[in-house]
């Protein structure tokens, strides 16, 4: 089994499902990170150095860096981005990938969620792959409230057991946190997780909205 986490910025795939993927990881699960844009410029000589930290603590042994420019996939061709997701996607045949939401205030968060759900779309011969999005703090909520964009989880994971080494991975990208009560700081992280952990009646969760899922 093989699951990508295909995320647009360094950090965005702790924040999104680091609980989940070390769960996946100690289940058996091959995890591969995939992040389609540079990280801040102001951190650019060593976030990968941040990111290689990061996923390795989670356990995840390979990430992928298409080094996009930062906050600007707008202006890359849709099919650029969507042609190099589906080459990875061929050489890892994920039955899993784990994205950003569409709905997301962040542009590039929602341009990768558009190449992701292009790249994988379920052509007949081809593996089926299901696909579930991430809420990313500080961009998932932020979001204008309409009907259509809003995040709807309708998929929890149980993250009890592995929310700790998501708060230590999550270390490795300390330049990216914020103080509290901004939603992207360690108390926030916790917080929300203890909110949609209640949602299904466990200490900490993560949630993510369901786009296709397929029982073959």
């Amino acid at each position: 089994m093989t699951s990508l986490i295909i995320a647009s910025h360094p950090d965005d795939e702790l924040l999104g499902c680091g609980g989940t993927a070390r769960k996946l990881i100690e289940s058996g699960t091959e995890v591969v990170t995939i992040l389609t844009a540079l990280g801040r410029k102001e951190e650019a000589h060593r976030m990968k150095q941040f990111t290689r930290a990061a996923n390795r603590r989670l356990g995840v042994k390979e990430v992928v860096h298409l080094d996009l420019p930062n906050l600007r996939l707008d202006a890359v061709p849709l099919h650029r981005i969507t042609r190099e997701l589906e080459r990875l996607i061929a050489k890892y045949e994920p039955d899993t990938i784990f994205t950003h939401h569409y709905g997301d205030l962040n542009g590039d968060h929602r341009a990768t969620f558009q190449a992701v759900l292009t790249a994988a779309r379920p052509l007949p011969g081809k593996k089926p792959i299901d696909i579930h999005c991430f809420e990313t703090v500080s961009s998932t909520e932020w979001a204008r409230p309409s009907g259509d964009n809003v995040f709807k989880p309708n998929y929890f994971v149980d993250i009890g057991a592995t929310i700790d080494t998501k708060m230590e991975a999550l270390a490795s990208y300390d330049v990216e946190m914020r103080p509290f009560p901004h939603p992207r700081s360690y108390e926030g992280v916790r917080y929300l997780a203890h909110v949609r952990g209640m949602t299904v009646g466990v200490p900490y969760a993560e949630a993510f909205e369901t786009i296709r899922r397929t029982w073959v």
